[in-house]
């Protein structure tokens, strides 16, 4: 199966998961998330805000909060992407694509100021071997190829996992995935 093929099967399985399962996937896996190194060692945590039925991240920013972390989210600019930071949900408003973004008061992050970030990267479908299939925007293989240095991991159900999926040589794949069952390094 294509990329394209692939995509539209998981996200009818994702999908179709009832909202409140999906809700308490995803505090599940923040919670996995938050016990990972990458995640206790970084001083900024850089996440997506959650649209229809992803894995959530509002509780993953709450903890973030609660552990003294700088939490920044993306805004998209035509064919780019930056992140900025947001110290409360309130600094979030309707953005492109009808996703929640920062808002324009909002400060630009500047890795040279922080320690360690980490971008907790979305996906339609991932595989064992850390493979993405990204929502075909490629917003964010353009931004971690800009920013090479910066650790990465993704959240998703474990639904979206399959055991290999296909991948171009340009694809970025995250340091590790975070499920609601398991974590793939």
């Amino acid at each position: 199966m294509e990329k394209k093929e692939i995509r539209k099967k998981v996200l009818d399985i994702r999908n179709k998961l009832p909202e409140t399962v999906r809700r308490e996937k995803s505090i599940r896996i923040a919670e996995a998330v938050c016990k990972t190194s990458c995640f206790q060692e970084a001083s900024s945590i850089l996440v997506y805000c959650h649209f229809r039925s992803e894995a959530e991240t509002d509780c993953l920013m709450e903890k973030a909060w609660e552990m003294g972390k700088k939490v920044y989210c993306p805004r998209v600019e035509g064919k780019e992407m930056e992140f900025y930071r947001i110290r409360s949900r309130r600094d979030l408003e309707s953005g492109s694509f009808g996703i929640r973004e920062p808002g324009l008061h909002c400060q630009v992050f500047d890795e040279r100021e922080e320690h360690l970030p980490l971008v907790i990267l979305p996906g339609a479908v991932f595989d064992w071997n850390r493979h993405r299939i990204g929502y075909g925007g490629g917003f964010y293989d353009r931004y971690l190829a800009k920013h090479p240095g910066l650790r990465t991991a993704a959240i998703c159900f474990e639904e979206q996992m399959q055991e290999e999926i296909p991948f171009e040589s340009f694809d970025i794949r995250p340091d590790l995935i975070v499920t609601d069952q398991h974590c793939y390094k």
